[in-house]
């Protein structure tokens, strides 16, 4: 049985980043940075003041735990961060979803993840995450492209994103994936969307989440990588027409799945959402509409979007 711990008299860590949709849950930081820090496309916590990865312990985690559950006690969600709180070891994670569970009696508990941590963790230790009360998993799928993610240096193939959704499908925690429009650049956006749709086609996850690439750090120490390839001419970036007709082309080769549908993020140029299932005609007709509209007018809404993920 776990110990209650003492209140701490400390104001509870903040993450770094959390899913748009986890904006009502507790959010607990499990993890600080990101334990990867690799990807070129990324650089998000360096630039953030986040350089470096560190795990917290299970008397930090649950000091937190007891402080957010006194300020949100009718928390209905929560949410472990940073990137890969997977990555604390699963005594600790698990250890700290059942903590969080006695104290505030939430609904649903997710986290962000990586599928080569889970991957490494087998499927035992995912039947443990389910047995601990984890419900969804926040992952960067990005791309189903094999080279592009050896370009981007993600650290993750096709055997192990098949491997790792059929795991959570089985344990029954819900598969919640990003897809990053642009991954490719202009010279690869085709091959980067085809591959997208057949892996996503292959996984049926529950939730497709969509997000537009966006460089960090310009003119700062802590640059994204990418941003070299850019500056020599090894990766051109994809233009903002070229970003929405990869959401027209992955609608178009994706299946009807029960899976959502969404781009839930104010950096996305166009923002369908809806069940694949039920709804991929409609969100498809909506991208067709907006691409008929006049030039001028597409390019005053382009400039009109932020550039920040």
């Amino acid at each position: 049985m776990i110990q209650k711990s003492p209140t701490l008299n400390r104001t509870p860590e903040s993450l770094i980043i959390r899913p748009p949709s986890e904006w009502r849950s507790l959010l607990v930081r499990i993890t600080r940075g990101c334990n990867w820090n690799r990807c070129r496309f990324c650089g998000i916590y360096p630039s953030m003041g986040q350089p470096d990865f560190s795990r917290r312990s299970l008397e930090e985690i649950t000091g937190d735990i007891d402080q957010l559950g006194l300020r949100q006690p009718d928390a209905e969600t929560a949410f472990f961060g940073d990137a890969d709180p997977l990555a604390v070891g699963m005594d600790v994670f698990v250890n700290a979803a059942r903590y969080l569970r006695r104290v505030v009696p939430v609904q649903r508990l997710t986290c962000y993840g990586r599928f080569s941590t889970l991957y490494k963790l087998g499927r035992d230790n995912i039947d443990r995450l389910a047995g601990a009360g984890l419900n969804r998993i926040h992952l960067g799928l990005e791309s189903g492209d094999a080279q592009i993610l050896q370009f981007q240096r993600k650290g993750q193939s096709e055997k192990m994103v098949v491997a790792v959704a059929d795991w959570l499908h089985e344990a029954g925690i819900e598969i919640s994936c990003y897809v990053l429009l642009g991954l490719g650049g202009r010279d690869r956006w085709q091959e980067h969307v085809t591959a997208t749709a057949a892996i996503i086609n292959r996984i049926e996850p529950e939730f497709i989440r969509l997000r537009r690439l966006w460089l960090y750090g310009e003119g700062t120490d802590n640059a994204c990588p990418l941003r070299q390839q850019v500056r020599d001419g090894s990766f051109v970036p994809q233009s903002p027409e070229g970003t929405v007709l990869e959401v027209q082309l992955l609608l178009g080769q994706l299946k009807s799945l029960n899976t959502f549908f969404l781009c839930d993020h104010a950096n996305n140029y166009i923002t369908v959402s809806g069940y694949l299932k039920e709804d991929r005609a409609d969100m498809l007709r909506e991208v067709n509409d907006f691409l008929a509209l006049p030039g001028k007018q597409r390019q005053a809404h382009y400039q009109m979007i932020s550039s920040k993920i």
